[in-house]
């Protein structure tokens, strides 16, 4: 059965959109400060979920903002004027020549659990005003591409819906998934939750490297900072090499982005940067972000001419007994289906991408385009036997042996 869809013009800013007797009001911002109010506001709306919050995403846009790109963050307020839901948008130009809408964070850095926020309790107005907004301000834009989604993300599931209601074709794609840990009380606990092989190769690690004080933790602060990013960018890079991988510091963009980032957070008590030593030599680096009661495990590395040492163990059991020690109730490894993940007893946490193509012609050429390119890559790698993978954490970093 066909559904009319009016064509729309494009949204005044503010707009202001009714939900009942609660009309909202939305805008589209093309410019955030550090020291700006929004920037304050933003902050607070997300929370403890660091990949949401302005420190990661607008460190983000400094260094992978690409020529033609705008800052696109559409921000909606309460008859009081407090922000409940924000949506970290950007605007970019595409090669095959339309404008397309992505979530700042996209792209190589692997931003997990990307969403728009919205005030709890505020989601269903929140998501019902965006999807009333986004027609009107952006007739021209060929496709909504949005990607590091929690597949159960119910802001999102809703957003969708409600797109599909104004006849957005909606299709969600899949992407590999994230793997989080549920930390019991102790660390004794966690061990004895380990494998039978595994959990006495712990314990004897423990006793013969660091309780005998053979192997030290480090931990970077505002002095030792660089010092540690650099053992982080070496060790990561020669593993990787060593597999045949360019490492994800081959990116210098990569590269200048998290060394800024690192600073921001460590700053703001968000950063954990650890490395261990074996005579005076570094073989294992974690950088983990620390996000309220959640330790994300974001970049490590090891390194390449130890390998009976175990580093990836020392690293990431290191790591693990000081989110324990520490009161943290989850260890999450993100994104990637590295197997070394589920040894250490984490549990898949399904991820998604999704895609809203508006109901004109253009964009649904395109999205055609798009997908027979998507299905011939796939087929190429197929016959190469190349498998495509996340190098945002070193994948035998912590599963070696």
């Amino acid at each position: 059965m066909a559904t009319d869809c009016p064509a729309s013009e494009p949204a005044s800013q503010p707009a202001s959109f009714s939900d009942q007797a609660q009309p909202l009001r939305v805008e589209l911002v093309t410019d955030v400060e550090p020291t700006s109010p929004l920037f304050v506001e933003w902050e607070r709306l997300a929370g403890q979920r660091l990949f949401l919050a302005p420190r990661w995403l607008l460190t983000w846009w400094k260094h992978y903002r690409e020529k033609g790109s705008q800052l696109q963050i559409v921000t909606l307020r309460d008859e009081s004027g407090w922000l409940i839901g924000l949506a970290p948008f950007y605007r970019r130009k595409t090669w095959w020549g339309g404008d397309e809408i992505q979530f700042l964070g996209s792209g190589e850095v692997c931003s997990d659990y990307l969403s728009v926020l919205a005030k709890p309790g505020e989601e269903g107005p929140v998501v019902r005003a965006l999807a009333d907004f986004l027609p009107q301000q952006f007739p021209d834009v060929d496709r909504f591409f949005l990607e590091g989604l929690d597949a159960s993300d119910t802001v999102m599931h809703d957003l969708a819906g409600t797109m599909r209601d104004r006849c957005y074709e909606v299709k969600r794609l899949p992407l590999l998934d994230s793997y989080r840990l549920a930390l019991p009380a102790t660390w004794d606990e966690w061990v004895s939750q380990l494998s039978r092989s595994r959990r006495p190769r712990v314990r004897q690690l423990w006793r013969n490297q660091f309780d005998t004080g053979q192997a030290t933790i480090h931990i970077a602060d505002q002095t030792t900072l660089e010092q540690g990013f650099s053992i982080l960018v070496d060790l990561h890079q020669k593993r990787r090499n060593q597999m045949g991988q360019p490492g994800c510091f081959a990116s210098q963009r990569f590269h200048d982005f998290l060394q800024e980032a690192a600073r921001e957070h460590l700053a703001a008590g968000q950063l954990r940067l650890q490395w261990i030593e074996l005579e005076g030599q570094p073989v294992a680096v974690e950088l983990d972000l620390e996000e309220g009661d959640t330790t994300l495990h974001y970049c490590s590395g090891i390194a390449i001419d130890c390998d009976n040492a175990r580093p990836g163990w020392l690293g990431v059991t290191a790591a693990i007994r000081h989110a324990i020690e520490s009161g943290k109730s989850h260890f999450d490894f993100l994104r990637g289906d590295e197997g070394y993940k589920s040894h250490w007893r984490a549990q898949p946490v399904p991820m998604m991408n999704m895609e809203f193509i508006p109901p004109k012609l253009s964009a649904k050429l395109r999205s055609q385009f798009r997908e027979s390119v998507h299905i011939a890559k796939q087929q190429a790698k197929r016959i190469l036997r190349r498998p495509v993978k996340s190098e945002q954490t070193d994948g035998n970093s912590s599963g070696d042996g």
